[in-house]
Order: C-alpha cells, then sequence, then structure tokens
C-alpha cells in the first residue's frame, strides 16, 4: 500500500529511523515494530491519528496532487495554507454541508462575482512582535492588520446580497471592525504615514519642526549668496538630523562652524555654521519630541489592535476559508464540472468523470504548478455505475489500458467531493459517503522494513480486511498479483468474499481468471472490461459493464518484440480451450465495436433531426411575424381606405342638404356606388377580418377588452347576437362583436371555453354588404354640448337613412338628463323619425336613446 505522506519534520524523521535501527542491532522486536510503524503509518497509530484520515490514502490517490493545483487558484496565503491542508468528512451531514457551501459560493459567484479578498495575509507574526513591544510600531507595520480589517469589512458588505444560509451564517460569524477602522482613518494618511492631526500636541509640534526649518534654510541660504566663493556646491545639505552647507576643504577655515561629515573625495566638508547651532539645537529638540509624541499615539494604537487581536485572527481564518471555498468553485469553473449529488441509497453513478491530472483544461495550470512538459490531450470521460445492491466491480482487460486509472479517478473523486470539491463530471453523477477510503497502488515493496512486494501487498490487505465494514471503500490494483497465479487467485477470492460479507465496497483489477469468474457469479458484483481497439492496438480507456476484459498479453509480448515462435510455443501450451476463450472474447469485443457504432450513428442521426426540427421552428416564428407584420399593414390600410370613405360620405351627405329632394336618390345610388369601389378586395383585408373575427371569438364574459384602435378597455358583460355589451366605468355600452381585441391575461384562461360562432365586421368596415339593413348603427354623445351632439346626431341619421337602417341607437349617458331630454326633444320633432323610446337594460337603460326612422 501506497504510505501516506510523512507529516513528520525531517529530524523527526530521522529520529525515528535511528530509534528503528538501534531496536534493530539490540534485538528487541517490540520497540522495532513500533518505530517501523510510526514511520509507515499504521492505522490507529500516532501518525494515522495525526492526519484524521480514517485510513485515507491520499498520496496513492493523488489527492495532495490536486489539492496544489486548485491551492494555485487562491488569492490569499491563508486561503492557500487551509486548501492544502483539507481533508476529507466521512459523515454525510457534514459532507452535504461542504457541497451546500459549494454550491452556494459557486451561486454567488455568477451574481455577484468574486468577494472582495484583496491584502489578506498572515498576521500573527505582527501580532507576537506587537505583543513583545507593548503596542509599539512603525505606522507601516500596521498596514497587513489594516488591510485584513478592511477586507473583513468588506466582505461583510458583499455578503449582504447572500440570501442562502451558509454564506449567511459565515457573514455573521465575521467580526467587525469598524472602531478599528475609524481611528485607522483619523490617524493615518491614505500612504500609511501619521497624520499631522493625529493629536493636538503633534500637530503644534510639527507646526514648530516646520517654521524652524524654515527658519534655518532662510539663514543658510543668505549665507549661500554670501559665501558661494568658499562652497562646493549651492545647496544646503543634512548630515546627522543638523542642517549644513558644503564648505570645499581649501576653504574651511573661512566658514566657522563644527564638521559634520566629509565627502567621498575629501575635497567637501559639511559645516554646520556657528550662525545656526542653536537654531539646530532647537530643531533637534522638537523633533525629538514629535517623535515621543508619535510614539506614544502609535503605541496607543497598538494597543487597540492587541486589544482586537482574536477577532483579527479570526477575520483571517474565516477570509482564508472564503478564499479556499472560491478556489474551489474557480477549479469547478475551469474543469467545466459541476458539484456532485450525494446518493442515499449507496449507489455510485460517475458519469464523464475526467481525472485532473489528464483533463485538457487544466493542462496549462499543471504546466505552472506541477511544471508538466507533456502536449495535452482531451482525456476519454469515464462512465461508471454500481447499483446499491452491487458492491464490488472487478475491472479486466490488457496492460496499460486504463485499469488503474479507473481506480485512482473513483477514488480520488471520492475524496474531493467529500471534501466539498465540484469534480469534473456530467450530470448524473451520484456519489455516496464512505467512512473510510484504503487503496492498495502500484509497488508495494517496503525496501526498509525487508519486506518484498507480495509480502507488503497482504500485509495492506490484512489491514484492509481489520477495517473492512459497512461504509468501507477498498481499492485494490492487481489483486492476488506478486506470487503464484493459482494460489494468487485464491487467495484474491477468498479476500473479497471475507471482505464483502463483512459489508464494504470495493473496485478492484485483475489479470486473473479465476477472479473474473468469481465476478461473473455473484448478484452483488459487476464485471468490467476496459474497451481496447483491435484496429489500433490502442486502449480506449471506456469501461464496459458485463464483460471480461482479455489481458492480452501474447498480443502485447509480440508487439514488444518478442519473437513469433516463442508466442506459437505459448499457445500451444494454453490450449485449445484458451483459443476458445480467446475467440468468444474477440466476438464479444467486435460486436460491442458494432454496437457502439451503431449508437454513434444513431446519435448523429438525433441530432441531425434536432437541428432540422430547430430550423424549421425557427422558420415557423419567421413566416408568423411575417404574416402577422402583413396582417397588421393591411388592416392599418383599410383603416386608412375607410376614413377617406367616411369623409366621402360626409361630403355626399353635406350636397344632399343642399340639393333638392328629387336628387337625394340618385346621390344615395352614387354613395353607395362609391363604397363599393373604395371597399378593398385583396386578400390582406380578408385575411385580416378572419382574424378579427378569431381573435374576438376568444372573447367570454368577464374578459378584460376594448374595440380595436381604441384606448379605453371594459369588462366584457354578455353577447347578443352580431353585438356585444362592454361595461366601461359603469355604463354598458353595445359594440360591434368582430370589432373587440382583448386586453392583457383573460380572467377565464383556467377554465374552458365553449366555441363561439365568428361573428361579421360591423357596418362601418363594409358599408353596401348584403346584411347592411339588419345591423342597428348608434352614434355615441357622452360628454358633449347639445348643440354638438344634436349636430352629431344629425349625421348619424343620414347615414342611418342612406343605409336603410330600421333604428339608431344614441348613446348619451346618465349624467344630470340634460343632454338625454335635449336630444329626445329634438329627435321627436325630426320627420325622419317615427317613434323615440329609453333603451332597455341590455342596451343601455336611460343611459341610451332609441330612434325608430319612418
Amino acid at each position: 500500500m501506497r504510505e501516506i505522506r510523512n507529516p513528520f519534520g525531517a529530524e523527526e524523521t530521522a529520529a525515528l529511523r535511528e530509534a528503528e535501527r538501534e531496536a534493530q542491532a539490540q534485538g528487541d522486536p517490540g520497540a522495532q515494530e513500533d518505530a517501523s510503524q510510526t514511520l509507515r503509518g499504521a492505522p490507529g497509530d500516532t501518525l494515522a491519528r495525526k492526519i484524521g484520515g480514517g485510513g485515507v490514502e491520499r498520496e496513492a490517490l493523488e489527492f495532495d496532487v490536486v489539492l496544489q493545483l486548485v491551492a494555485a487558484l487562491t488569492r490569499t496565503p491563508p486561503g492557500r495554507g487551509l486548501l492544502l491542508q483539507a481533508r476529507p468528512a466521512h459523515d454525510e451531514p457534514s459532507v452535504r454541508r461542504l457541497l451546500e457551501e459549494t454550491s452556494e459560493a459557486w451561486s454567488f459567484r455568477l451574481r455577484e462575482g468574486r468577494l472582495p479578498l484583496a491584502g489578506v495575509g498572515e498576521i500573527a507574526p505582527l501580532l507576537s512582535l506587537l505583543r513583545e513591544s507593548g503596542g509599539a510600531a512603525l505606522p507601516e507595520e500596521f498596514r497587513p492588520v489594516l488591510a485584513v480589517a478592511r477586507a473583513a469589512e468588506a466582505v461583510h458588505r458583499a455578503l449582504a446580497d447572500a440570501d442562502t444560509p451558509h454564506l449567511t451564517a459565515r457573514r455573521k460569524a465575521i467580526p467587525r471592525f469598524e472602531a478599528l477602522l475609524k481611528e485607522a482613518r483619523r490617524l493615518f494618511d491614505a500612504d500609511g504615514t501619521l497624520k499631522d492631526d493625529a493629536s493636538h500636541e503633534l500637530s503644534r509640534l510639527r507646526a514648530r519642526l516646520k517654521r524652524r526649518r524654515t527658519e534655518i534654510s532662510r539663514k543658510l541660504e543668505k549665507m549661500l549668496d554670501a559665501r558661494r566663493d568658499a562652497l562646493g556646491d549651492a545647496v544646503v545639505v543634512l548630515r546627522n538630523d543638523r542642517y549644513c552647507l558644503p564648505v570645499l576643504a581649501s576653504a574651511r577655515a573661512r566658514v566657522p562652524g563644527i564638521v559634520h561629515d566629509r565627502s567621498g573625495s575629501g575635497q567637501t566638508v559639511f559645516v554646520e555654521p556657528m550662525e545656526t547651532i542653536e537654531a539646530n539645537n532647537e530643531l533637534a529638540l522638537t523633533a525629538a519630541e514629535e517623535r515621543r509624541e508619535a510614539e506614544r499615539i502609535l503605541r496607543r494604537f497598538g494597543g487597540d489592535v492587541l486589544a482586537a487581536a482574536g477577532s483579527l485572527e479570526e477575520a483571517v481564518r474565516l477570509l482564508g476559508e472564503l478564499d479556499a471555498l472560491e478556489a474551489k468553485v474557480s477549479f469547478g469553473e475551469i474543469t467545466e464540472g459541476r458539484v456532485p449529488e450525494l446518493s442515499c441509497d449507496g449507489s455510485w453513478s460517475l458519469a464523464g468523470a475526467r481525472h485532473p491530472l489528464l483533463d485538457a483544461r487544466l493542462a496549462p495550470l499543471r504546466r505552472a504548478v506541477l511544471g508538466e512538459d507533456r502536449a495535452a490531450r482531451e482525456a476519454v470521460p469515464l462512465t461508471l455505475e454500481l447499483s446499491p445492491r452491487k458492491r464490488l466491480l472487478v475491472v479486466s482487460g490488457p496492460n496499460a489500458g486504463g485499469k488503474t486509472v479507473v481506480l485512482k479517478t473513483a477514488g480520488l473523486f471520492s475524496l474531493l467531493a467529500q471534501s466539498g470539491f465540484p469534480l469534473p463530471v456530467a450530470a448524473g453523477t451520484r456519489l455516496p459517503v464512505f467512512a473510510s477510503i484504503h487503496a492498495e497502488i502500484g509497488d508495494a515493496q517496503a525496501i526498509l522494513a525487508d519486506k518484498s512486494t507480495f509480502s507488503s501487498s497482504m500485509e495492506t490487505l490484512a489491514e484492509i480486511l481489520a477495517g473492512a465494514g459497512p461504509g468501507a471503500l477498498a481499492l485494490i490494483d492487481e489483486i492476488g498479483a506478486a506470487t503464484d497465479p493459482e494460489e494468487g487467485s485464491a487467495l484474491a477470492v477468498a479476500f473479497l468474499e471475507e471482505y464483502l460479507a463483512r459489508g464494504g465496497k470495493a473496485i478492484v483489477t485483475t489479470h486473473l481468471s479465476a477472479v473474473k469468474a468469481f465476478a461473473g457469479g455473484r448478484a452483488d458484483t459487476v464485471s468490467s472490461a476496459m474497451e481496447f481497439d483491435e484496429a489500433t492496438g490502442r486502449p480506449s480507456y471506456r469501461l464496459h459493464p458485463g464483460l471480461s476484459g482479455r489481458s492480452r498479453a501474447l498480443s502485447v509480448a509480440g508487439e514488444q518484440g518478442i519473437p513469433e515462435s516463442v508466442l506459437e510455443r505459448a499457445r500451444e501450451i494454453l490450449g485449445e480451450a484458451w483459443k476458445r476463450r480467446q475467440a468468444a472474447e474477440t466476438e464479444a469485443e467486435a460486436a460491442l465495436t458494432r454496437l457502439r457504432s451503431s449508437e454513434e450513428s444513431l446519435a448523429r442521426d438525433r441530432e441531425a433531426v434536432r437541428s432540422l426540427l430547430e430550423r424549421a421552428a425557427r422558420e415557423r416564428e419567421g413566416l408568423a411575424r411575417e404574416r402577422a407584420r402583413l396582417l397588421r399593414e393591411g388592416l392599418e390600410g383599410f383603416d386608412r381606405a375607410r376614413g377617406e370613405l367616411t369623409r366621402r360620405v360626409e361630403s355626399e351627405l353635406a350636397a344632399l342638404r343642399r340639393e333638392p329632394g328629387r336628387r337625394a336618390q340618385a346621390s344615395a345610388g352614387r354613395i353607395l356606388a362609391e363604397a363599393e369601389r373604395a371597399a378593398p378586395a385583396e386578400e390582406t383585408l380578408v385575411e385580416a377580418r378572419e382574424e378579427a373575427r378569431a381573435r374576438a371569438s376568444g372573447l367570454l364574459p368577464g374578459d378584460r377588452a376594448r374595440v380595436r384602435g381604441l384606448q379605453t378597455a371594459g369588462t366584457l358583460y354578455a353577447f347578443e347576437g352580431e353585438f356585444a355589451w362592454l361595461e366601461v366605468g359603469g355604463k354598458r355600452l353595445r359594440v360591434p362583436r368582430a370589432g373587440l381585441e382583448p386586453v392583457g391575461p383573460s380572467e377565464n384562461t383556467d377554465r374552458l371555453r365553449a366555441p363561439l360562432t365568428p361573428a361579421p365586421l360591423p357596418a362601418g368596415e363594409g358599408i353596401g354588404s348584403a346584411d347592411l339593413s339588419s345591423l342597428t348603427p348608434e352614434v355615441n354623445v357622452i360628454g358633449q354640448r347639445l348643440d354638438d351632439a344634436i349636430g352629431e346626431v344629425e349625421k348619424a341619421l343620414d347615414s342611418a337613412l342612406l343605409s336603410g337602417a330600421g333604428r339608431l341607437r344614441v348613446v348619451h349617458g346618465h349624467g344630470t338628463g340634460r343632454l338625454r331630454n335635449g336630444l329626445r326633444e329634438h329627435l321627436r320633432r325630426h320627420r325622419a323619425v317615427s317613434r323615440v323610446r329609453s333603451a332597455d337594460e341590455r342596451e343601455g337603460g336611460n343611459g341610451a336613446t332609441i330612434v325608430e326612422l319612418a
């Protein structure tokens, strides 16, 4: 079994090995075994408890290598450290919580983007120094602490939009640092330096320093002008915190004062003139006071930081956890993966699984982190299915056919899922939660322990068997190998029988025929073969359940240069039974290849049909939009023609009033002829009318509707033949049924609609039609003054007389009654009116007047 990576340091490991050698020299087998098991990390010992792995084989399954890849996606040192220390959970509630957190973080990333974690770093060393110094520190040394505090506040604000339980809980757990940051903003400038007004005393001292420097500078500048011939350069310099002049060494006596330094060439000395010594002294004293005040302010702020040290360290941990969580999401995005589901019934399904160390999507990351230099190739996705009743998967097939990849992928993905990682898989992936995962993969030879490959393998199998039980998973590569095939087969079968009897799940690879036969004879076992392409002589890395894979030892040997004579002799030794089995397995593989080809052809056909259906649907939608556009344009043209016709009719009626009565009949005939010529005859108008009828026929009493072309909507009250009663603002209006159109969603969409007989368009849309005389025209004068209303009613009367209508409906509303009474009085005196009466309730009641024509 591949050992767990030793977490001990080099010195501890050396000490343990020395203890092992001493025990061997003294002949103490007990001490020797203790030291050896400590180095090997045997179950139940100190090392195993230290990693808390429950038998997890991290190194054998390359879990730590994948953690290195994902850790490279973190943005903070704490996040990287936490991710590298990730440990899988082994109980379902904990695993479910980890996966739910990852799902919430992924959804949050899609909505809001990344969390503001910039500047978060390790602050434990700084806090330790602050404790030793009593809080004293330079202003720049507080920057990491303030960066953590600012990040905590920023993340707290960012997570305010999170409405999921786990992210909300994390937001509440993040400590707040408003007071500390407020004090920092008061004390420090944006560049981290201490502000002049950090305290009243500091402001006073810095103002005094500024004045003193200005005074000294002015004095020295005057001396520069006066003694330029003795100076090496015309500038004022600072030496030992004292303002000096650069004087030529040859002219040193001409500038009396204190020499503080000499230039590298020796030709210039830096002299503090006697005239400025007292001013420099005062400047130095003031500067010392300023430093003491600044130190006092910084020490006090350091005390505030130390008071919040626990919260700051907690914030670093929580922000690091969020960074590690975001790195998991980034891993899922790069691999185009998904958060797996957990199975409650013990079923196990990997769909389209791609090992992270083989997935081409991660090739750039592997090159950057692991130094991988091979060309990236797309990994063949692995599909693995184990129903709740199946507890053993036996994988067989040729060498280098991908059997070990199946083992490692299955085990690694369980470790990743139980650590809360998304997986590079397709939809439908469901994993059980394992309490322990044991792996025996690769060369198990332990040279230091003086054990052969077979001895180490048997020791590992004994450990696996000791930990077997419900919830355990064993991954065993080449079970029963490295010894006599007959004895190895017997041991392998006996081991698997006992392991399954104790309730564990296992995936094993094998070349042994006895193990393949064992798998084929049990109801709780699945035998699967790795597919091999005979045409190319290469494996395809696809797993096929229900088949037993050929080892192809002779074929591989021939490909590697073994003479054909040797291979032929091997076939003779194997006998006819082997040849018949090989032929049967070859035919099964060929049938599988044909089936796969048929499936791929069917999939291509399905895709082609789907594309055709999508294209047809798009074309139908385009045709429907074009037809709607044409109908709309046709109706608009018809409305314009009808308006023009109306204007011509009104003009002709005006001429009738001016002409003698004997010309009335001729004028009426001319009007009707003009109407016949103006009515559109094209198919577009017919379709538009049909569409209007179909639209109106979908209405039921109680629906919201309006007359087409008008904005005011009402509630449909009832139908009356070709007319409908529309209730608008408490008033019921009688309108043409076919001219109605729905407004918004119907209130009757949840009940069955009885088919309604389409009604013809109203008279106003087709003057001169065959059913014109059967319609009752109407005029609406609600809200008009009496004189204007009389004019409108006169026009309506003329139109009604010309159309041969027997009556006219005048809608005037209730109101005060003045309009109604005035109209009725006028109509009773009209020579063409035989009777005036109130409308019945269905026609509007006292809000309308029925005018019967002579």
